[in-house]
């Protein structure tokens, strides 16, 4: 059985990479209702099965937390790739970065600075899982990350974006053995992910 942290830190994977598709509108209702990032936690019940209202099953947090230990093995590699995958599904998302805007796809592999975003990403996870054990510091820097990048303009589309690059990663990672069960858990993931953004872009506001 997983331990109630070990399912906080799967529904709290921010950045991998970072909130779609499938759950959106209970994932939506869920927020309404509580109003808060641990709302969106405690929709798992404090037993070892999830609730009806839970994003994630748990053979999807289990499926997510294989797949993150793979992630995590070569984050420097994993971060770039990720970043590169971005840029071909959607050119446009390379405007986001005053470094790589214009630039054709072989400069930005090379670029120094895309080294840095994709260990800046994979760093921010880590800080999340860190604070696994003080939930008021992790729900801060969750919700701090989401605001600096809805005041770059970067919020729930942009994260929509990511979800085909990140799937075509892990396939690639568990070569090309990817089940449903990995393309479902994640695209969960990343819808709770999205609604946070959406939170914090709207708070903008």
């Amino acid at each position: 059985m997983l331990t109630i942290a070990k399912q906080k830190l799967l529904l709290l994977s921010y950045f991998v990479l970072p909130n779609i598709l499938t759950t959106f509108q209970k994932q939506k209702r869920i927020m309404t209702e509580n109003g808060t990032l641990n709302g969106l936690l405690n929709g798992i019940n404090n037993g070892s099965e999830p609730s009806q209202e839970s994003p994630l099953s748990e053979q999807e947090l289990v499926a997510i937390n294989e797949t993150w230990d793979l992630l995590w093995s070569d984050k420097k590699k994993n971060g770039i790739d990720l970043f590169i995958k971005l840029f071909t599904h959607f050119p446009e998302s390379q405007d986001f970065f005053t470094d790589f805007k214009g630039l054709p796809i072989e400069e930005v592999k090379e670029h120094k600075k895309l080294r840095a975003h994709a260990l800046s990403v994979m760093y921010a996870l880590k800080s999340f899982i860190d604070n696994l054990d003080d939930e008021e510091t992790l729900d801060a820097l969750v919700r701090k990350n989401a605001k600096n990048h809805a005041e770059r303009g970067i919020g729930e589309r942009e994260i929509k974006m990511l979800l085909p690059a990140f799937l075509e990663l892990l396939n690639e990672l568990l070569q090309e053995k990817t089940t449903d069960l990995h393309k479902t858990a994640w695209t969960k993931l990343f819808g709770v992910i999205a609604l946070v953004a959406r939170e914090e872009q709207h708070n903008l506001k």
